[in-house]
């Protein structure tokens, strides 16, 4: 489902993780100055209008503006993660509010994980992220929970007081303390986190998911993953 050259979802990808944290205003002013017409409200009310999901809504960008950059394409999926639809009438592709939300986040340092050296492991996360964009929070939740319970499994009715850190931050501090795994990406606990789970987690920091520091350690976990 992702897209084809490897290098381009190497940047998207990239894009996406470190663009994350900014505001919909960020990118919606963005993309009104590089692609003519995305947003119209007007024609976003239509009731005429075909649904297309993220990958297809893209394809018909890239045909229409050639100069449609792999940032371009980081913003609007970013923009998907948070509720924009895609929507065409005939020949004419746009980008509708819909079910938005407008996070708020706070200044994170300019971090940027590795993530990993293998293309084929980026575009393994590319495409999870593809694959879940449109699913609702639970869901992701549910898929994490599947593999790395440690991570959530305390967050609920619970209140915390540790600090808080973007994904990027976290990502960068367990390849710090030597739990990178360069063809795995790293190793939680007892476990490696896969490119499906991570597509997942970015997707819930987009949404201003964020980890908060617990007071002990919980089955190898330091942070617990929770909607701030």
């Amino acid at each position: 489902m992702s897209f084809k050259e490897k290098d381009a979802n190497a940047q998207i990808l990239r894009n996406f993780v470190d663009f994350s944290t900014k505001s919909n205003q960020y990118f919606t002013t963005h993309l009104s100055s590089t692609i003519s017409d995305i947003f119209d409200l007007t024609e976003c009310a239509s009731e005429a209008m075909s649904k297309v999901d993220a990958p297809k809504g893209v394809l018909l960008l890239k045909r229409k503006f050639k100069a449609l950059s792999n940032l371009d394409i980081a913003y609007i999926l970013i923009l998907v993660a948070r509720g924009f639809k895609f929507r065409i009438v005939t020949e004419r592709v746009f980008l509708c509010e819909e079910r938005a939300i407008f996070p708020d986040f706070e200044p994170f340092p300019p971090l940027k994980p590795k993530l990993s050296d293998n293309y084929d492991i980026k575009s393994a996360i590319l495409n999870a992220i593809l694959e879940g964009l449109e699913k609702e929070d639970e869901e992701l939740e549910q898929e994490i929970i599947k593999s790395l319970p440690e991570l959530l499994e305390r967050a609920s009715g619970v209140r915390y007081t540790g600090r808080f850190l973007s994904i990027n931050e976290w990502l960068h501090q367990k390849e710090q303390e030597g739990n990178w795994i360069s063809e795995e990406i790293f190793r939680f606990g007892d476990n490696n986190m896969t490119p499906w789970i991570m597509g997942n987690i970015l997707i819930l920091q987009a949404r201003s998911w964020h980890l908060q520091e617990i007071p002990e350690r919980f089955k190898g976990s330091d942070f617990v993953l929770i909607k701030k």
